[in-house]
This record gives C-alpha cells, sequence and structure tokens, in this order.
C-alpha cells in the first residue's frame, strides 16, 4: 500500500471515529434522554397551556394514573430532569473540550493530505461552517 492510499485509509478511519464520537456525544447531550412531558396539570402550573400538542404520550400517563399519582410522579419528573440538565452540564464541561480536539486534530490531518492552495480553501470552508453553526446555536440560545 503506498503512502496516499495509507493517508487516505487514515483519513476516513479518522473521519469515521470522529463522527461515530460525535453520534455518541449528540445522544449522550441529547434532551430527549429525559423522561417524557409532564402531564396537563404541572403543564398548566408552568404556564403551558393544557391543549398543546405533544409529539408522544409519556408511558406512565397510558396507565392512566389518578390525580394524587399524577402529582407524585409530576414531582418524580421535575427532580430527574434537574439531575438530567445537570448531568448534561457535566458532560458537556467534561468531553466538549475533547470532543473539538478530536475535530480538530481530524482537520489538521486532512489540511496535511492538500497542497497549500487547496489547503486554503479547506480552511476557509471549515471557518464559514464553523461561522454557520455558531450562528445556530446563537440563535438556539435566544
Amino acid at each position: 500500500m503506498d503512502s496516499g492510499s495509507r493517508t487516505r485509509l487514515m483519513t476516513a478511519v479518522i473521519l469515521v471515529v470522529v463522527f461515530g464520537a460525535g453520534l455518541l456525544l449528540g445522544a449522550a447531550v441529547d434532551g430527549s434522554l429525559v423522561a417524557g412531558p409532564i402531564d396537563g396539570t404541572a403543564a398548566l402550573a408552568e404556564g403551558t397551556p393544557e391543549d398543546a400538542p405533544r409529539s408522544r404520550v409519556p408511558l406512565y400517563e397510558q396507565v392512566g394514573p389518578n390525580a394524587a399519582q399524577t402529582i407524585q410522579i409530576d414531582s418524580i419528573v421535575k427532580e430527574h430532569r434537574a439531575n438530567m440538565d445537570a448531568l448534561h452540564d457535566e458532560f458537556r464541561g467534561l468531553y466538549n473540550p475533547r470532543y473539538r480536539a478530536l475535530v480538530q486534530e481530524a482537520r489538521e490531518a486532512i489540511r496535511g493530505v492538500f497542497p497549500a492552495e487547496q489547503a486554503e480553501r479547506y480552511q476557509l470552508l471549515l471557518d464559514e461552517f464553523d461561522q454557520r453553526r455558531a450562528e445556530r446555536k446563537n440563535k438556539e440560545d435566544r
């Protein structure tokens, strides 16, 4: 296997690893890992209209809890959600720097494959991509 083929193979492996790490991190940080939406009683207390559409009905609601059970479940879900938010913050603090470092390593390796002119163009594309991502994140944080 010549040097060029080996470099392309390693670049492909790095991209697969980075993509896989991104998927795992995304799943770990994704808000869908928390409990399902709270029922209408708690939603009303938080100012959300009771008839607001929900994407799915939590499993505990499908069992048909009575009013007292619903109050207890709402309390559990609120506590769980707070714990999950804290865990997500911890994950972001621990793993985002490592994730960004892996992405940067892969980008540098790819940039090293190109001659100067292509490397410059690649860097410009990366910068534009990063700018768009930052703008999307800023919109979501508002």
